[in-house]
């Protein structure tokens, strides 16, 4: 980079119901710059895109806590082989196919984020693309004070930022080093697993195609979760079922890692999905985390693991708090022993505080457990 900003300003504006938009401050958008990698073995041209995003500070009191830069190419064969920060504790995820973002902060913390983000993108680019064009959008999330407390709000990009770059033939049959496979995680065997089941708040609002819209940003909202956790799919066993969704976690991974950060990257793909919803479209979740030995049974998981997180998803405790927490995009209810191993002893960015011990109690099933519960944007 060269150090300006050569592409365009960009205002941040927060939706309020039946109100507009309010303009929270602006972010300046550095033209990309695109510059040919070492050659490899598969096809394809191998190229380092590389872009800055700088956020003017916020009026009066307000602070950003969390930064959003997403980067969309117009073809959507092109793929990342590796993105990467500055600064380093930067987040990064895959979107979706031939788009990718990078996240800066925590939208759940109260910390401001640097004024500038460098973002890098080692990618793959099919060699019959002349011209790597797409959109760049930017979101943050601001804190305020209001009459009673702190205020948290996400505010969008007015506008996406369209860009051109074109590919110099010469690049032709530059090619990238194939990536060594990983054996393949088992996930069929029985054995003592991090259980994770979520489900869609209201989803029966919807019409057809709206819950259609609805389960495809559910979905990837929370396979963005398990990427940001350093998750492959490989070794997750997954039961959709439309609005929600049971996941069996591989074996043997580091919970005091995983959970912290699947929590942060919940909130970080809610964060990113709801930026440009209206009230009527937002997605907000219910997450039920616990730990126990399951097996696979002929149609589906079985064990009391299993029913354990399901009866805490679906307990009054946990739907009244998210639905008494409208500013929150999701609420969650760890069993004990999850909060007691992981949570208690302050792992990644979870905080004991902000966890609620609570009864869960699903009467028509006769269960009630002690479990804790913490819903983002509660204070």
């Amino acid at each position: 980079m060269t150090g300006e900003y050569a592409l365009e300003t960009v205002e941040l504006v927060t939706s309020r119901r039946g109100k507009g938009t309010r303009l929270v401050g602006c972010a300046r958008l550095s033209e990309p710059e695109l510059h040919r990698a070492e050659p490899g073995e598969q096809p394809g041209i191998v190229a380092a895109l590389r872009m800055s995003c700088g956020w003017e500070p916020p009026p009066g009191r307000s602070r950003y806590v969390a930064g959003f830069l997403r980067l969309t190419f117009h073809d959507r064969r092109v793929s990342a082989l590796e993105l990467r920060t500055e600064p380093a504790e930067s987040s990064v995820s895959v979107l979706r196919d031939g788009s990718f973002g990078w996240s800066l902060g925590n939208p759940n913390g109260n910390e401001p984020i640097p004024s500038r983000c460098e973002a890098y993108l080692s990618l793959l680019v099919p060699e019959d693309v002349d011209v790597l064009s797409g959109i760049v959008r930017v979101d943050t999330t601001v804190t305020r004070m209001g009459k009673i407390g702190p205020v948290r709000e996400h505010a969008r990009g007015r506008h996406g930022v369209e860009f051109a770059l074109d590919v110099p033939p010469e690049w032709r049959g530059n090619r990238p080093v194939r990536a060594k496979s990983e054996p393949a995680v088992s996930v069929s065997k029985p054995a003592v697993r991090l259980c994770v089941a979520a489900d869609t708040e209201r989803y029966s609002r919807f019409g057809v195609p709206e819950a259609a819209r609805a389960q495809e940003r559910f979905v990837g909202a929370l396979a963005s979760a398990r990427r940001h956790a350093g998750l492959s799919d490989d070794g997750v066993d997954l039961q959709q079922s439309g609005d929600g969704q049971f996941a069996i976690l591989p074996p043997g991974i580091d919970e005091s890692s995983v959970i912290p950060k699947f929590v942060e990257g919940i909130g970080l793909a809610l964060a990113e999905v709801n930026s440009d919803l209206s009230e009527r479209a937002r997605l907000r979740l219910r997450i039920a985390l616990h730990r126990g030995h399951v097996r696979p049974g002929v149609n589906g998981w079985v064990g009391a693991a299993a029913i354990t997180v399901h009866r805490l998803l679906d307990c009054d405790v946990l739907r009244g708090a998210l639905a008494g927490t409208p500013e929150a995009d999701f609420a969650l209810i760890v069993s004990d022993v999850v909060y007691q191993d992981v949570v208690a002893d302050h792992y990644g960015l979870l905080d004991p505080a902000e966890f609620t011990e609570v009864t869960a109690v699903v009467e028509a099933k006769n269960f009630a457990e002690r479990a804790w519960v913490h819903v983002t944007g509660a204070h």
